[in-house]
């Protein structure tokens, strides 16, 4: 699966799990916590439906709001996982 792709869907997952967030208007390089006031509840909650969007599986450790800074961080992450 293309970079783009992962980007396009996971832009779409956050829209549907963050009704506030516009999916046109979302900056994926921005820093979520700053720019968007997602907090590790929310993050979990994207991770999870990453999950099931992409068929991955993301372990304990890669489940802490510290361990991303952007979404773009969670599709790298993400695109790491696909293309194994």
């Amino acid at each position: 699966m293309q970079k783009q792709e992962i980007k396009d869907k996971f832009v779409e997952v956050i829209s549907d799990n963050l009704t506030e967030l516009d999916a046109d208007s979302v900056d994926v390089t921005a820093n979520f916590v700053e720019n968007y006031d997602v907090n590790s509840i929310q993050l979990i909650q994207l991770l999870v439906a990453a999950e099931e969007t992409f068929n991955v599986q993301f372990d304990d450790r890669e489940l802490a709001l510290s361990k991303y800074q952007s979404f773009e961080d969670v599709i790298d992450k993400i695109d790491s996982k696909v293309n194994e």
